[in-house]
């Protein structure tokens, strides 16, 4: 629990060193572009009316920049099949590069030049060194790494363990299933008479009913607030579908518009989505 703790913490500061690094990445990029303008002769009026260009640059910039950070950072390189771009210190060293690259160029850059130039060449060096290592260089690692026997044998055993894990959730589902459908079918066998029943009363009483509705709407809701309670919403579907077969055979289909009145509200019985196991 310590060392996962350990983990979760050195995790929690390399996401806040990204956040840090990404910062800078966005002000270089936009340095260099308004640098670049300023240059070439425009006037301050001019520069902002490209704004909204570099705006896009830079934005598309911090993208590929986000996804490369995020993928080397928090990614899904586990450690055993990435020994070295798996590890906390090459992702702490990935972070770390364009910084050094960075400082480096602008050292040079101020030694030459002076600060302004030092300046810039910090904005240059923290770019181009976060492209050519985080698009090239680390890719090209990883690659390499997944191609490597020992990596290649990990990854296999990983994937089979997953695989493994989703047979097992599957077949527990499967269980619990068929124990839902076996204590569905010992109800409805156990209910089967009272249902047969109750299709006949209910038959006969919206037949009772066939020209004033109201005169068995109590009785009939009754009968299906009685069997949703003892069986539940299935239970009185089936005793709809018996009804509704009931009155079929006597050629009376229309009176089942009349148990639907009755039955109007009664359990939220025929509510879309409701839970149905099928025995």
């Amino acid at each position: 629990m310590t060392n996962q703790m350990r983990q979760t913490t050195k995790e929690r500061q390399l996401r806040l060193f990204h956040t840090a690094v990404t910062a800078q990445f966005t002000i270089s990029a936009a340095l260099i572009i308004f640098w670049s303008l300023y240059e070439t002769g425009l006037h301050w009026w001019a520069v902002f009316s490209f704004s909204a260009q570099g705006f896009v640059i830079v934005f598309l910039g911090v993208l590929i920049y986000g996804f490369a950070v995020f993928r080397g950072t928090v990614g899904e390189r586990i450690e055993a099949e990435h020994p070295l771009t798996g590890s906390i210190c090459y992702r702490l060293f990935y972070l770390v590069l364009p910084i050094i690259g960075g400082i480096a160029v602008g050292i040079e850059y101020f030694e030459a030049e002076g600060l302004l130039e030092g300046v810039r060449g910090l904005a240059l060096g923290t770019v181009l060194t976060a492209y050519v290592v985080w698009l090239f260089v680390d890719p090209v690692a990883g690659v390499i790494e997944s191609g490597l026997p020992e990596s290649r044998r990990l990854r296999g055993v990983r994937l089979a363990q997953e695989r493994a894990r989703r047979e097992a959730r599957q077949r527990r589902k499967e269980i619990v299933l068929e124990r839902i459908r076996a204590e569905r079918k010992a109800l409805l066998d156990g209910l089967e008479p009272v249902l047969a029943r109750r299709t006949e009363d209910l038959t006969a009483l919206l037949e009772a009913s066939a020209y004033n509705p109201e005169y068995g709407a109590e009785d009939g809701a009754s009968i299906g607030l009685e069997i949703w309670q003892a069986g539940g919403m299935d239970t009185m579907r089936e005793l709809y579908e018996s009804v509704k077969r009931s009155l079929a055979a006597r050629r009376s289909e229309r009176l089942l518009y009349t148990l639907d009145y009755w039955w109007d509200g009664v359990g939220d019985w025929r509510r879309e989505g409701a839970a149905t196991v099928t025995a």
